[in-house]
């Protein structure tokens, strides 16, 4: 028998949100929808919609869509369809995770949930995966029953639920649904995890998923302990700025906080970029590293970590006499017309004593990070440098400048 948390669905569901159904057409997310439609309490079931997303990988796709919205309409539930590339390179199953999330991600509005129909075969599935592929504590959690998805959130009712329990509620509901031909192809290795490890496993134990599914929601509670503990702890480690302190982490520990650390910033690291960023970071080679991650940039100052938003090409602009420039990172004001350059090259400063300081030495004595030597506003006035933000103003130059960083780019509190 198949169960429902509606009260924990009404939980995650906003006051105008709707519910939005994944809808693949296989048995699995066929049975959740005939379950929301027939046991669903009515308040819920008015709410109910379906999106399915179309990767053109097979050649069965279009029929699917066509199923889909067949299945919806007969249904008398609301359904749309999006429509996604990928580019055929690297592994297909994880862009089309990414794909339609992004998909997923359009459609959604506050206060949606987005159902799936992950069950208790697809989490013993993940586990392996991810235990072949080397994880640590994290990892070993496996899907979460929940989770947040930009402004809406992501619910999997059927986590704990039995592939076989799901099949059989197919049957006995003589419900249709469609085959998806590259779930048997064994050189995917989620399939190979399945038809080759997991099939023959349950042939001796039957319970394997549902066991296992129990094992991931206890360590799941377990996890959110640890969390709670480890943020405790890594407050030590901490400073003022939010950077953590490299100096004060214990040696054998030093790849653990930092994947802590990172983790806490919405950062995932594998356990190989782990490695290389103790390496990394803990090397005397660079006085300041810098480690590249999708949307961020990991760099380490005075021996401190900092996790830093990529870095914005600076292209020239106009600055209005009396008025805010607003930036990305800060925004300049300036009393007369002015542009804003690029850093420029082999340039020495007038400083107020009478002497020159070329701009690389003055930008270490002021202590300027490098990730704002760039961003930084250079100021001229007829082709001339006359200002740097308002830390630096040519001597014969009577202008006046304000400079305010937004605090979306880190200044130390040191500099």
């Amino acid at each position: 028998m198949i169960t429902i948390d509606w009260l924990r669905l009404q939980t995650l569901l906003g006051e105008q949100g709707k519910i939005w159904l994944a809808l693949s057409g296989g048995v699995d997310s066929v049975v959740l929808l005939h379950l929301l439609v027939k046991d669903a309490p009515s308040e819920l079931r008015d709410r109910v919609a379906a999106i399915h997303v179309h990767h053109g990988l097979s050649e069965n796709a279009d029929t699917w869509l066509k199923f889909c919205k067949t299945l919806c309409s007969n249904l008398e539930v609301d359904f749309c369809f999006e429509r996604v590339t990928l580019e055929g390179k690297g592994s297909i199953e994880e862009q089309a995770r990414k794909e339609r999330y992004r998909a997923f991600d359009k459609v959604l509005r506050e206060g949606d949930v987005l159902l799936q129909a992950h069950h208790a075969n697809d989490q013993a599935e993940t586990i392996l995966f991810r235990l072949e592929r080397g994880c640590g504590w994290r990892g070993i959690q496996g899907i979460p029953e929940e989770r947040s998805l930009g402004v809406a959130n992501v619910y999997r009712p059927l986590l704990k639920t039995p592939r076989v329990d799901i099949e059989e509620y197919a049957a006995k509901q003589q419900l249709s649904w469609v085959e998806d031909e590259s779930n048997d192809d064994t050189r995917y290795r989620r399939n190979f995890l399945r038809h080759k490890v997991l099939a023959p496993w349950q042939e001796g134990q039957p319970n394997i998923a549902k066991h296992i599914a129990q094992s991931v929601d206890r360590m799941q509670a377990e996890g959110r302990v640890i969390n709670r503990l480890l943020g405790e702890a890594l407050e030590r480690f901490v400073d003022q700025d939010n950077g953590l302190k490299l100096n004060m982490l214990p040696e054998q520990e030093r790849g653990f906080w930092l994947a802590s650390y990172l983790s806490d910033r919405g950062i995932s690291i594998t356990q190989q970029q782990q490695m290389a960023l103790v390496e990394m970071f803990y090397s005397h080679h660079q006085n300041q590293p810098e480690f590249l991650h999708r949307r961020h940039r990991i760099v380490r100052y005075k021996n401190v970590l900092h996790v830093l938003p990529k870095a914005l090409p600076v292209v020239e602009q106009n600055i209005a006499a009396g008025q805010w420039l607003i930036r990305a990172f800060d925004r300049v004001y300036c009393d007369q017309e002015a542009v804003i350059k690029p850093r420029p090259d082999n340039v020495s400063l007038h400083l107020k004593n009478g002497k020159t300081r070329p701009l690389k030495k003055w930008l270490q004595d002021k202590n300027i990070p490098n990730w704002w030597r760039e961003q930084i506003p250079y100021i001229y006035v007829d082709d001339e440098l006359v200002a740097i933000a308002d830390l630096w103003q040519a001597p014969n130059w009577q202008g006046n400048v304000k400079w305010e960083p937004n605090g979306q780019l880190l200044w130390p509190s040191q500099s």
